[in-house]
């Protein structure tokens, strides 16, 4: 999970936020900086200018969910006022005036989703980062420390998102809830450390996790291949692997409910705001191992 800080248009910004729109279409040109660390669920947040303000600052975000390659024709058939614009003849004016006169034949578009727009900007400045005034296309904001992402999300719910903007049939306080929480995770285990174990077992655990992850409920935490993630109106689940070797079974069973111990502590720090229950993944897990694991759950 990485999030990004990318330059936008504020007036393609400003009819997406009018006309409601959930989903929307970015069109780069080829020449434009390549991403090289971004996934499908990852944060792309708006570096714009707000109409009262000479600076820029963030003003909302999307989901990340894919790279498409299309034509101006193509942009135009499949996502018309999606891509920000209300005629095919504005957008291509806009990719024309970008390109310096010639439209490229075939464009990679960014297919965002889930979009959130904030009350009022964020300013760089205000959660202790810098990001160039003449940056082009986009900068990562938190490949080195998770913590930039949950320092933005904090700032937004303390000012508030913008409910208005929303469609009717989406509700981006929850989902703003969720990415402020799957965020607090990422930094939590940054902080616990990442998982021991010989590499047999990191990679039984692993593949424990990614079959558990094949349930859409569920996402691996960011920074771990083993600890899951699933959160629920009142309750954050945490899934982790049991899959020790008999050589050194009694230090893995106290390093498991030591992270368990450690994400629970941590959640009350990050005032997460939910309860915290544990599930895990394994074939012969000993009965005793499952009683303590429900006996947690109930504390």
């Amino acid at each position: 999970m990485s999030s990004i800080a990318y330059v936008t248009d504020e007036k393609m910004l400003e009819y997406h936020r009018l006309c409601r729109n959930k989903d929307i279409l970015f069109w780069r040109l080829s020449s434009r900086k390549k991403f090289t660390d971004f996934r499908k669920g990852d944060l792309l947040f708006f570096f714009a200018r707000p109409s009262h303000s000479r600076r820029k600052g963030l003003i909302g975000y999307a989901h990340f969910d894919s790279v498409k390659r299309l034509s101006l024709r193509q942009m135009w058939e499949q996502y018309e006022t999606s891509t920000g614009y209300d005629s095919r003849e504005l957008l291509s004016e806009a990719i024309a005036k970008a390109a310096k006169g010639t439209i490229p034949k075939q464009m990679s578009c960014l297919y965002l989703k889930d979009v959130v727009f904030f009350v009022s900007p964020i300013y760089p400045e205000e959660i202790g980062i810098e990001i160039p005034k003449n940056l082009e296309s986009y900068c990562y904001l938190d490949r080195n420390n998770p913590k930039i992402t949950v320092s933005i999300l904090n700032l937004a719910e303390k000012r508030g998102i913008d409910l208005w903007s929303a469609a009717d049939n989406t509700e981006p306080e929850v989902i703003f809830a969720r990415d402020e929480i799957r965020h607090k995770f990422a930094v939590m285990h940054k902080e616990i450390g990442k998982e021991s174990g010989s590499e047999k077992e990191r990679n039984n655990c692993s593949r424990l996790a990614r079959k558990r992850t094949e349930d859409p409920e569920w996402e691996m935490i960011r920074g771990s291949r083993t600890d899951c993630l699933k959160v629920e109106n009142d309750t954050v689940w945490i899934a982790m692997p049991y899959a020790v070797q008999a050589n050194d079974k009694d230090l893995r069973i106290r390093e498991l409910f030591g992270r368990m111990t450690m994400y629970r502590l941590l959640s009350g720090q990050y005032q997460v705001g939910k309860k915290i229950r544990f599930e895990l993944l394994g074939d012969h897990i000993p009965a005793y191992i499952t009683e303590m694991v429900e006996q947690l759950n109930h504390e």
